[in-house]
């Protein structure tokens, strides 16, 4: 029998409710101005005229490009890393999440610097191409395709890692009873194991799609027009609020039907995601077929973090121009102490939301569900939400208060950015280790005498490191590489990581920005390695 939460309290409920509505409140300034801008059809006709059809083409064909790409990657290694044993398949395991620590914008850099017709690599390749007696092909990285190409190769481990842990842990003994009827391992993957986690592929798949929609460093450094340099333009550029609305308005609608469309999926194959009673045994290959597989796991690796490593590397050491230790330290110390300052907020609205979800009532469950929208959507959006509650607060500070201030030169709107983008990233390990641990040891805490302050303490915390360990490293990685929100809410002489990279590279000093972006994904990595014993822990609890 089902035993009922503890009710929640009504300080719970006020600092659910009030998270909430921070989390969702950029979103609803830039669907308030939308709609304004909407009620004047001249806004919207004279976009259609001019660059929006551009606009979403360009985004359409980048997202379509990049899912392929890490459908056809990610999708393979994951069932050979799960289903097979091979020589290096525990090394490639932790290898495929490496180009999480390199944002799509650092691997343009990289690969511009190599790849442009005027870069080093591009010219030896064309002078070994022509030794041979073969016409070298024009190379054009800066365009819709290598913008694909490039977020395809950085965003491949949102499938990759989803897909193969659906593999591993959600089809029980299916593999075996699947074995035992004499499939073959490629008929166990078509017939059996793509449709059992297709909610998992499918959520990955989406999740590439987003964060398409939503980069903006490495089409502005490609100079691809899409919807999020339009937006940037039309909002900072050109002053055109209303322009900027619209296209804030239409991206916030197509990520809000990206994600309707993924819990239907999910909903509908609720049943494949039931935890598995035994692990299935691993199909044993050696030799040719060995070699094969440690190949094609060894593509993602190689192309989204040491080839390009290497590259910036190599950009960097043999730049003209000197480093600069003392800004470079300046600005990790910057980048590090916002990621910490990310965690530190993030964190408890997780643990508090976390508690919503697990005792709630189903309309206090269904709030915090909302907030969950916040990571959809892209950073410029967030941010141009946030500027307009700003500028809305200004005025009335000023005028009723007799209070000047800027809250964008304070650093509060970088900080609420970063509440609205990854509240959920936190929010899901949290909500992931409260499910494991079983509602009567709360009733047995609370009938010992615990109140609800000791069963959190005493009882929760010693039980959840391992989860708040992931959604702390998860929240830092992710506040280190947001570009645009940091870029646009930073204040005045705020420096990170990422805004001196993009600037570099904005001037085409592609050896100079080496030199951020290499320390940039060490710092990225570095959580990155401690990722996977804490998940393993978490998940053995």
């Amino acid at each position: 029998m089902k035993s009922n939460p503890i009710p929640p309290s009504r300080a719970l409920v006020l600092a659910a409710v009030t998270l909430v509505a921070a989390i969702i409140l950029p979103l609803a300034a830039v669907t308030v101005f939308g709609l304004q801008a909407l009620a004047s059809p001249a806004v919207l006709i004279s976009l259609a005229e001019s660059v929006l059809l551009d606009y979403v083409a360009n985004t359409i064909a980048i997202s379509v490009i990049a899912a392929v790409i890490a459908l056809g990657l990610g999708l393979p290694a994951a069932w050979m890393i799960a289903a097979y044993d091979f020589p290096g398949r525990r090394a490639f395991d932790w290898a495929l999440i490496l180009p999480m620590a390199m944002p799509a914008y650092v691997l343009a850099y990289a690969y511009t610097d190599a790849l442009d017709p005027s870069g080093w690599l591009y010219r030896e390749l064309v002078q070994l191409l022509l030794a041979i007696g073969i016409t070298p092909p024009r190379i054009d990285i800066r365009s819709v395709a290598g913008a694909g190409l490039i977020m395809g190769l950085a965003l491949s481990p949102y499938v990759t890692l989803l897909a193969k842990t659906a593999f591993e842990e959600r089809q029980g003994g299916s593999f075996d009873a699947a074995r035992a009827m004499g499939l073959s391992p490629a008929q166990i993957f078509f017939r059996l194991a793509l449709p059992l986690a297709r909610p998992a592929w499918i959520a990955g798949l989406v999740l590439v799609v987003m964060e398409c929609w939503a980069d903006y460093g490495t089409v502005a450094f490609f100079s691809v027009p899409t919807l999020s340099t339009g937006l940037f333009k039309a909002w900072f550029n050109y002053g055109d609020r209303s322009s900027a609305a619209l296209i804030g308005m239409l991206m916030l609608v197509v990520m809000l039907v990206l994600m309707w469309l993924e819990m239907r999926s999910r909903g509908r194959a609720v049943w494949a995601a039931q935890r598995p009673s035994g692990r299935p045994r691993r199909f044993v290959v050696s030799g040719k077929s060995a070699w094969a597989m440690a190949m094609f796991c060894a593509i993602l690796p190689i192309f989204g973090f040491v080839l390009p490593a290497g590259l910036l590397l190599y950009a960097a050491i043999t730049s003209e121009a000197a480093l600069n230790v003392g800004p470079l330290f300046r600005q990790a110390m910057t980048t590090i102490g916002l990621g910490v300052l990310g965690v530190l907020i993030i964190l408890p609205a997780a643990w508090i939301c976390g508690y919503a979800l697990r005792n709630g009532t189903v309309w206090l469950r269904q709030a915090v569900r909302l907030a969950s929208v916040g990571y959809a959507m892209p950073g410029l959006v967030v941010a141009v939400g946030l500027l307009a509650w700003s500028g809305l607060f200004t005025e009335f500070a000023d005028q009723w208060l007799n209070w000047r201030v800027a809250l964008a030169s304070t650093g509060a709107l970088l900080l609420g950015a970063y509440l609205t983008r990854f509240f959920i990233v936190g929010l899901g390990p949290i909500e992931t280790g409260l499910e494991r641990i079983t509602r009567s040891l709360d009733w047995s805490a609370s009938a010992l005498g615990l109140s609800r302050i000791q069963v959190f303490l005493r009882v929760h915390i010693p039980l959840m490191r391992s989860a708040m360990g992931v959604a702390a490293l998860l929240v830092f990685v992710d506040v280190v590489k947001e570009l645009p929100a940091t870029l646009v809410l930073r204040p005045f002489n705020l420096e990170t990581l990422a805004v001196s990279a993009h600037h570099l590279a904005a001037d085409e000093l592609l050896g100079q920005a080496a030199w951020p972006s290499l320390t940039m994904a060490v710092v990225a990595l570095i959580p990155l390695i401690l990722l996977g014993p804490l998940s393993s822990q978490s998940r053995q609890r």
